[in-house]
């Protein structure tokens, strides 16, 4: 089973809980230059690069002040005994830590710098309120609106306090609070139906639709007084799931999850501007953010332009889409707690130090106990600090300022698509959708599964890739491809008419486009385009049949939740489906190419390949493939027919239009190439950088460690690095080893490490 990450509880960093409610302390490793002056978009701004900058340089480990020695000579002895020089400093903090840090020039964030519990609910307050929600979803009104004026005057009374005390030392960055949400964490409400959330609604709605008739049109509605508007709750959709698709409207639903989704970012942009205002050297964010959701306000596109930091469990690929938007301009971070299992603590530490991330927060106590008792750290953690010493070490310096090159691929981000997904999940629950817990979710949610399936498929295959923002390609149009080569939309829903425009001009300019199936099928409202047909149609040289449905013909759910408590393997909605001579599950049944009617899926519905065009001077793959279950086979044969499957494309040409990708590096070992040895690139003043890392794939989860589903060793391996191009003056950063000038190379690397080359 893969368990990706569900809503772990306030207990760390509030805590109220022991070990089990534990995402908040962790150990935090940090390393980035400061922000940009200003973040784009409605994001706060940051100051001006100072002091507060040069404690970003290196990674930096911070340890949650849980189950740990007061502040002192014990403290600072058994703290660098392990390599260790920072803290963690919260509301309300004492001055004796204070001044403690300061002393000993320890570093330190400063968590829940706005206060706890106004920017995510208590659980007893989501049970109250859930309970009541349960028996009646009319008109749900979030405890302590976020539109109440006294709400937001107590977060920045809070910051006041707090920034104004926590400035005056080696302060790294503010964190609003932690696992912050309009409801908890992931969890689905209707919220918010204040009377000031709705009279915002409405306004907002003016600006989107130009007079009531528009809105209407979009809507199905009869509405003759914008005072009358309201937003329509799950409930009145779920007739939609026995309807086919190209029926579907779900924008009274959806426009409603698109303002909320802004309102949260709008809020965290001022208290961003707020933090700035304070102390205009250190960026300030939130810890404990989760996957992108339907609910709680996790639309990255819009946080990671309001905020300046986060730490954002890696679930739905949460850390590459923040490194993608974010490079390394603002720091990013990760919960890191230890498993007693050595060399997968070692790895967590080095897979992330190579992604670009500026550290880990960490909590310390394990699952045999807490990491300092009766003046000595655990010998689990003592065997840690050399691992510790080195992370923190010159090797870190790599990755303040440096740019990720990837391979000109990009990985589409729709947040319309995310919502619409969602609601296609729910279909087995009916109105019990209510129950599905932001855990549930995190689980079973198919968008985040197709997306780390993507990511993993790509990486494994050797390529690396950003995600590109749709509010990006919205505002910036073809502009925002210009970098691309290769575009890939996954499971990519929705799609408004100006990205659609722009990805048809960057096709039609010599890119090549992937989709897995029903690229905008929906318009960025949640409405159906006419006869189901897709915005990009066209140039995909494709036509559908809606009426006979997906998978099964029946069912719109590729994974079913209300099987939580088995496998993955299990959960999938594949029964009934059609399957190509590979075995792969097709995901549309009434797809064919536009080119024929001969060329129609057969009975048996294979479509070998998919369908490949060209338009323009560019080249369009439609799969019709889901690649959610390369998941469960990546290390199989069926794994190495994924990629080459994708691998044919990004090498594919269609009269004078051509991809030609090849991956710039394999890594081998005993004859075998290795494809879970993730191979990432990095320039940095006109130096280029390897980092070869194992990528296993992670359960993420928030209040512990996360299984990986693949051993990781400390014996060391001797490995083959084949270049595509030749090289001059490989380095192994590490050991300081000169490997010379060539295309073919061998070293020594320990799996559960990272070897970093240079040239």
């Amino acid at each position: 089973m893969l368990a990706f990450l569900s809503g772990r509880r306030r207990g760390r960093r509030s805590l109220r809980a022991l070990f089990a409610g534990a995402a908040a302390g962790s150990l935090l490793v940090i390393c980035a230059p400061l922000l940009p002056a200003a973040a784009p978009g409605a994001g706060g701004a940051a100051g001006p690069p100072s002091a507060a900058a040069d404690r970003w340089k290196r990674f930096v480990l911070l340890v949650w002040q849980y189950k740990t020695p007061p502040p002192g000579p014990e403290a600072k002895r058994l703290y660098e005994s392990l390599n260790l020089r920072g803290v963690h400093l919260d509301n309300g903090f004492s001055d004796e830590l204070l001044t403690f840090a300061k002393r000993n020039r320890f570093v330190y964030y400063v968590d829940h710098a706005a206060g706890k519990g106004d920017l995510y609910l208590h659980r007893n307050e989501w049970d109250a309120f859930l309970e009541g929600y349960r028996k009646d979803r009319r008109r749900p009104v979030r405890p302590r609106s976020i539109w109440d004026p006294a709400v937001r005057a107590r977060l920045k009374e809070r910051m006041r306090d707090n920034i104004t005390r926590a400035r005056t030392g080696p302060v790294l960055a503010y964190a609003f609070d932690d696992e912050i949400s309009l409801t908890s964490f992931t969890s689905p409400a209707d919220v918010d139906w204040s009377p000031e959330g709705l009279a915002r609604f409405r306004t907002w709605l003016q600006t989107e639709y130009k007079g009531l008739p528009a809105l209407n049109r979009q809507w199905g509605t009869t509405f003759t007084r914008w005072e009358d508007v309201e937003p329509r709750g799950v409930d009145d959709l779920l007739p939609f799931h026995a309807q086919p698709l190209d029926r579907w409207n779900l924008a009274p639903w959806l426009d409603h999850r698109r303002f909320m989704d802004g309102a949260w970012a709008d809020l965290l942009a001022e208290l961003t501007r707020e933090a700035n205002a304070l102390d205009p050297a250190t960026p300030a964010g939130f810890v404990g953010g989760q996957a992108p959701a339907a609910y709680g306000g996790f639309d990255y596109a819009r946080l990671a332009e309001s905020v300046q930091w986060m730490e954002a469990y890696d679930i739905g690929g949460t850390n590459e889409i923040l490194r993608s938007f974010w490079g390394t301009r603002r720091p990013r971070v990760q919960t890191y707690f230890l498993t007693e299992n050595l060399p997968q603590d070692k790895w967590f530490l080095w897979y992330y130090l190579v992604h670009g991330n500026r550290g880990v927060i960490c909590w310390p106590d394990t699952p045999r106990g807490p990491w300092f008792e009766n003046g000595a750290a655990r010998p689990s953690v003592r065997a840690l600090a050399d691992t510790f010493r080195q992370v923190q070490g010159p090797v870190s310096e790599i990755f303040p300022g440096a740019t990720f090159a990837h391979d000109g691929i990009g990985l589409y981000y729709s947040q319309p698509s995310i919502a619409l997904s969602w609601f296609m999940d729910i279909q087995p629950h009916g109105r019990t959708w209510v129950n599905r817990s932001s855990s549930m979710n995190n689980d079973n949610a198919t968008d985040i599964l197709n997306r780390t399936a993507w990511m993993k498929l790509l990486e494994d295959a050797g390529f690396q890739y950003n995600v590109v923002s749709y509010r990006e390609v919205a505002k910036k149009g073809a502009a925002a491809l210009a970098a691309y080569r290769v575009l890939i939309l996954p499971r990519t829903l929705a799609l408004s008419d100006a990205e659609a425009a722009a990805i048809r001009e960057w096709v039609a300019g010599g890119g090549t486009l992937i989709a897995d199936y029903l690229p905008g099928v929906f318009d960025e409202h949640g409405t159906a385009r006419p006869g189901g047909a897709g915005a990009l149609d066209a140039a995909f040289g494709i036509a559908r049949d809606p009426a006979q449905g997906v998978l099964d013909g029946k069912t719109v759910t590729e994974v079913n939740a209300e099987r939580y408590q088995k496998p993955l393997g299990d959960r999938l909605s594949y029964d009934g489906a059609r399957r190509d001579s590979d075995g792969m599950v097709l995901y549309e049944r009434g797809l064919r190419s536009r080119g024929s009617a001969s060329t129609a899926a057969p009975a048996s519905g294979d479509l070998g390949s998919g369908i490949t065009n060209r338009f323009g001077k560019g080249l369009t793959y439609y799969a019709n493939w889901t690649p959610l279950p390369y998941l469960l086979v990546r290390t199989t044969a069926d794994g190495a027919r994924y990629r080459a499957r994708l691998a044919a494309q990004l090498r594919s040409r269609k009269g004078t239009a051509v991809t030609r990708l090849e991956p710039r590096v394999r890594v081998s070992a005993d004859g075998k190439e290795l494809p879970l040895a993730e191979r990432l690139f990095w320039n940095k003043n006109g130096k280029r950088y390897l980092c070869v890392v194992m990528n296993p794939l992670r359960g993420a989860r928030i209040d512990a460690a996360g299984a990986v589903d693949t051993p990781l060793s400390e014996r060391p391996l001797t490995i083959t690095l084949q270049f595509r191009d030749a090289v001059d003056g490989l380095k192994n950063e590490r050991t300081g080893k000169a490997l010379g000038k060539g295309r073919r190379f061998t070293d020594r690397w320990v799996p559960c490490e990272a070897n970093l080359y240079s040239w």
